[in-house]
């Protein structure tokens, strides 16, 4: 009977890979991406450290992990109202409305994630990098796709204005929009901020 007891207590804890990445995407998505350790990760997920190593290879892979965890749960579905039917500026000011919104309500963190990273991709790893890359392209093609519909339907006023261009641009201020709600400016600044800088369209 103790012997059982003890080859019970002696086994290795199951790993949830899942449990980790939601641990760490709040964490670097409530404090910002440089404010929180591996080692605070390691205690608020309850891992040990040789455990995230030996399962991401290190803080990097750790980050690009959560980065695509977050492009296909957070950005994927957020980007999804792009694809609807409704007319191309009711839809560009739902998205100004959405991105400069506080859900008094939620445990959603403030701003956006992505964006953070993408301000600090100079310190960050290279396979963090990497993934940042690769989400910024996915993110412009959703955005570049939905312009060249509005194109289509007549809905663009700004014809001679390049789909790629614009869909650059329109994310670079919603980004920076999320980049000043995260830092603690008042949403409703920012928002009138934003609609300036989209009214050219």
């Amino acid at each position: 009977m103790n012997e059982e007891k003890k080859a019970s207590r002696g086994r290795p804890k199951k790993f949830d890979r899942d449990h980790v990445l939601e641990i760490a995407q709040q964490s670097y998505w409530k404090l910002g991406i440089n404010q929180v350790s591996i080692n605070e990760l390691c205690k608020l997920a309850n891992v040990s450290k040789p455990s995230i190593y030996r399962e991401f290879g290190g803080e990097d892979g750790l980050m690009r992990a959560v980065l695509e965890r977050y492009e296909s749960r957070v950005l994927r579905p957020m980007l999804g109202f792009l694809s609807t039917d409704a007319p191309f500026n009711e839809v560009l000011w739902s998205l100004a409305l959405y991105s400069t919104s506080e859900i008094q309500d939620s445990d959603m963190p403030k701003g956006c994630l992505f964006t953070n990273m993408k301000e600090l991709r100079l310190n960050l790893g290279e396979a963090t990098a990497e993934q940042i890359n690769r989400t910024y392209e996915n993110v412009i093609l959703v955005f570049e796709q939905w312009i060249n519909e509005a194109k289509k339907k007549v809905e663009f006023k700004a014809t001679h204005m390049d789909s790629r261009f614009a869909a650059t641009y329109i994310y670079a201020q919603i980004s920076f929009a999320q980049s000043q709600i995260m830092k603690g400016e008042a949403s409703e600044d920012v928002r009138a901020i934003l609609q300036v800088a989209l009214s050219v369209f």
